[in-house]
């Protein structure tokens, strides 16, 4: 079922998913663009019922995926909206080269959705790049795995995992995954920039939404990252 989150503008629906096993739930964000246009963020599996819903809303218009993670119900939509324009985050071209993407994302905004939503790269790690959006109407940061906060968990496996990765008792970018970021440089840029964009409440793919104190929240899950680099001394 599609929550509203921002009046006729923003809607997210949640389903459960496990990964390897472990339910850590999967969330979906529509945003409702100019001329009742819809971007769907991070896919969910495609239900009659939920296909219903979203022509209510207006039209399927472009459908991205955050990171290479989130990916696994993208064939579903590809053959139920063949004229919607489909994005790929960095790498997933080459991991799902079953499907035919219409462009690749990166920090610079494509025109469908230029001047309504903010868009950049978290960039700095060997492994995965994530692409994170921000609505300035409604002050909504959009976010795929790069925080992840399953606070609400009841399953022991999904609590041991959230413990374990840092993102149980506060909203953190997991921990598998933060150690893959070498270039911290590259990392600091990207966030400070997200932070200069207006939002104070932030939907997350994955765990507890944040409502308020957005801007916060984020910066304190990134002082790691934040902080300047300590100068090195040297004796002469």
């Amino acid at each position: 079922m599609l929550i509203e989150w921002c009046r006729d503008r923003i809607w997210y629906q949640d389903i459960p998913l496990k990964v390897s096993g472990i339910p850590v739930g999967a969330r979906m964000t529509v945003v409702k663009l100019a001329d009742n246009k819809l971007l769907i963020h991070s896919p969910i599996q495609l239900t009659t019922q939920l296909q219903l819903a979203l022509s209510k809303l207006g039209q399927v218009h472009a459908i991205v995926t955050p990171n290479m993670s989130h990916h696994l119900f993208l064939s579903e939509w590809w053959l139920a909206y063949p004229d919607a324009y489909f994005f790929a985050p960095p790498g997933l071209q080459q991991k799902r080269s079953d499907l035919i993407f219409d462009d690749a994302l990166s920090a610079q905004t494509p025109s469908l959705w230029r001047d309504q939503l903010f868009q950049t790269l978290v960039r700095g790690s060997d492994s995965m790049e994530e692409v994170v959006f921000c609505d300035p109407q409604s002050q909504t940061l959009i976010l795929g795995d790069t925080l992840v906060w399953l606070k609400n968990s009841t399953n022991l496996l999904s609590i041991s995992l959230a413990i374990l990765n840092g993102c149980y008792y506060k909203p953190a970018m997991p921990f598998y995954w933060r150690v893959s970021f070498q270039d911290k440089t590259r990392l600091r840029q990207s966030l400070q920039e997200i932070l200069t964009w207006p939002f104070e409440r932030i939907i997350l793919s994955h765990g507890q939404l944040i409502p308020e104190n957005g801007k916060q929240y984020f910066a304190d899950a990134f002082a790691w990252a934040l902080k300047s680099p300590s100068p090195i001394i040297t004796n002469k």
